[in-house]
């Protein structure tokens, strides 16, 4: 839209022209009566005041007078511009706070217990599926395989000797069974110890970065407690706890916009996921977007985001900008529109109400028609009756406007 310049009507400056003719006409009196006491002063000011506004009415007079008889003096009306109202659509959307979170996480966990000998990664080095953790220490395993095999020797010759009498038919056979269960039981019991010194190693579970690592070296792990955690870094997703008065509003694959700010980041997206349940104690749900590939290497676990979520929408509404809204000392809200007075154009202070806000753009609800000609440039300082010079008429065109609750 044009901007267009402002001139101020010669009645501002009546007060000032008014006040210097007083003091002209006041100025020989003064110096025969000079108000000292609080109440002499304030009787001057009453007596002073009154002259001004006679004087003013006066002056008025005859700037109306003058310029009937000459019209090249009659005073210039504020020049302004203008758009005439129309309606457009209009859709709301609540802001909800997010995280953005990896879409795969695990955990590397040991399965014997044990003294940690070597912890073999940091926080946020990469891993991979597979990869060595952590040692343990098992040297009780190992003690107990050596009193095993010990045992094994003896009870492998006291078997070897029994199936020698017992191939001879010499001894009974359950001599010869026994000593055979003895020396097998105890072969198995290797084997096992074998297999708990097989687990003293710990390997990584799912490949992607070292989140946290909660053991170090000298510690004492247990069986199934983590000694670090591992985040897949490949696939993002951003997790909103969106308050249960949207539920019934949140479809699965609606578009929503997301914004990270840390990261500078924005995009739209589809709901991949609602979750079924609401929290207890906030009464949220969460709703679940998938991080498009092209900005997964931007963005990093656990940043905060913002989700625009859809509200509202609404189809023939009356939306302003903001700018052009202005506000009384009670509150009141009020736009100034051009209306035609006998022949003139002049101001008029409309009071309107507004409904929802976003991006400096505002629903009114009450206050104004489709075809109100609404003041845009020049509506600062204005006043109710003021003659205004409409510049340039424009149109407001019907266009999708939104707005967010926070």
């Amino acid at each position: 839209m044009k901007t267009l310049n402002t001139y101020i009507p010669m009645q501002r400056f009546l007060p000032l022209l008014c006040f210097s003719f007083l003091l002209v006409a006041c100025g020989s009196s003064e110096e025969d009566a000079n108000p000292q006491t609080s109440e002499e002063i304030q009787e001057a000011l009453k007596t002073r005041r009154a002259e001004l506004r006679e004087l003013t009415r006066e002056v008025e007079d005859l700037e109306g007078r003058l310029a009937e008889i000459d019209p090249s003096f009659a005073p210039n009306a504020t020049l302004v511009s203008y758009e005439t109202i129309d309606t457009s659509s209009f859709t709301n959307y609540a802001e909800v706070q997010a995280t953005v979170r990896a879409a795969e996480s695990a955990m590397a966990t040991p399965e014997i217990p044990g003294r940690i000998l070597r912890m073999n990664f940091e926080e946020g080095d990469p891993i991979r599926k597979g990869q060595l953790v952590a040692v343990l220490d098992v040297e009780g395993t190992e003690t107990q395989r050596a009193e095993l095999e010990t045992a094994a020797e003896l009870a492998k010759t006291v078997y070897e000797r029994q199936q020698n009498l017992w191939d001879q038919n010499i001894g009974s056979e359950i001599q010869y069974l026994q000593a055979k269960n003895n020396y097998e039981r105890i072969q198995q019991q290797i084997k096992s110890i074998d297999v708990q010194a097989n687990k003293r190693n710990v390997y990584a579970p799912l490949t992607g970065t070292v989140d946290q690592v909660m053991l170090r070296t000298g510690e004492n792990a247990a069986p199934g407690a983590p000694v670090l955690s591992i985040i897949s870094t490949n696939d993002l997703q951003v997790v909103a706890d969106a308050p249960e008065g949207l539920l019934s509003r949140v479809k699965l694959r609606d578009r929503v916009k997301i914004r990270v700010p840390a990261a500078g980041v924005e995009f739209d997206a589809p709901i991949t996921r609602i979750g079924r349940t609401v929290d207890a104690a906030n009464r949220t749900f969460e709703v679940e977007v998938d991080v498009p590939r092209q900005y997964v290497d931007d963005l990093k676990a656990n940043l905060l985001a913002e989700v625009e979520i859809l509200d509202y929408q609404a189809q023939e509404q009356i939306v302003l900008s903001q700018d052009y809204i202005q506000q009384d000392v009670d509150g009141q809200r009020f736009v100034f529109t051009a209306e035609d007075e006998d022949g003139d154009l002049v101001a008029r202070k409309t009071y309107v109400k507004t409904g929802r806000t976003y991006n400096n753009q505002a629903v009114i609800t009450d206050g104004l028609t489709v075809g109100t000609r609404i003041i845009t440039t020049g509506g600062r300082g204005l006043t109710d009756g003021q003659p205004i010079d409409l510049g340039q008429s424009t149109t407001r065109v019907a266009g999708q406007n939104s707005t967010t609750n926070g």
